[in-house]
């Protein structure tokens, strides 16, 4: 399996990243686990959502409080901010050409996860993702890094949906409408605070590169990738 990685990750203490297609299908439990035992992380201690395409974030600020996440039914959300990010605990999301937004700080102290559909991404949820982590008390810089999705060769729009969007990041290609979502997703981090240069948005496409990704768009079939990450 291959897991598309951004080594800032490392460097603050985290193990972190999108997964190819490789390691199977992520609905599925049992492949969530081969992954997670791969790392030796206790799958028991990565805390999953209920992804409704919105724009809740759910907030951990201590082991008492992940432990009784872990425990209860998945809560409708998109995305988990870590008011310390714990060590031992993590976070996943699943998608099939949605945006995995993953935002932390430089030292490791906090982390951020979140899904973002093209509708979160209407509702402003990187920019709640990176303002909700700013506004956590953590210490910058602060880093972003988006894992493979749908890019704007493929994420073809009525206008309708493409209305909802900056006019910037429309894109029109023989009387079609598309959409670039790391365009959008880019100016809203950069309103939260970050700095350009500390944002890496993945231009790997999850509707064109068949050998590696699933795609919701491409095959119309519930297959998902799942991004996770995780305090060392």
């Amino acid at each position: 399996m291959n897991l598309f990685t951004d080594p800032r990750f490392l460097a603050a203490g985290f193990t972190a990243g999108t997964l190819s297609r490789h390691a199977g299908n992520m609905a599925d439990l049992t492949n969530q686990e081969t992954v997670y035992k791969k790392w030796n992380i206790n799958p028991a201690h990565i805390l999953h959502l209920h992804q409704v395409h919105g724009d809740k974030l759910v907030t951990v600020s201590s082991a008492q409080a992940a432990q009784q996440l872990a425990q209860t039914p998945l809560q409708d959300a998109d995305g988990w901010i870590f008011s310390p990010m714990l060590s031992q605990w993590g976070a996943a999301i699943l998608t099939a050409d949605c945006v995995p937004l993953f935002v932390w700080n430089a030292s490791g102290t906090h982390a951020a996860l979140s899904h973002c559909g093209w509708r979160g991404v209407v509702q402003q949820l990187p920019f709640k993702t990176a303002q909700a982590l700013v506004a956590s008390g953590a210490k910058g810089p602060f880093y972003a890094w988006a894992g493979p999705h749908i890019q704007p060769c493929c994420f073809e729009v009525q206008p309708d949906t493409a209305e909802k969007f900056p006019q910037m990041c429309v894109l029109t290609k023989n009387g079609k409408l598309f959409v670039d979502l790391n365009e959008v997703v880019r100016a809203q981090l950069l309103q939260a605070g970050l700095c350009e240069k500390d944002i890496i948005l993945s231009n790997a496409c999850t509707c064109c590169e068949t050998e590696n990704f699933f795609s919701w768009r491409r095959d119309h079939v519930r297959n998902l990738l799942l991004s996770f990450i995780y305090k060392l």
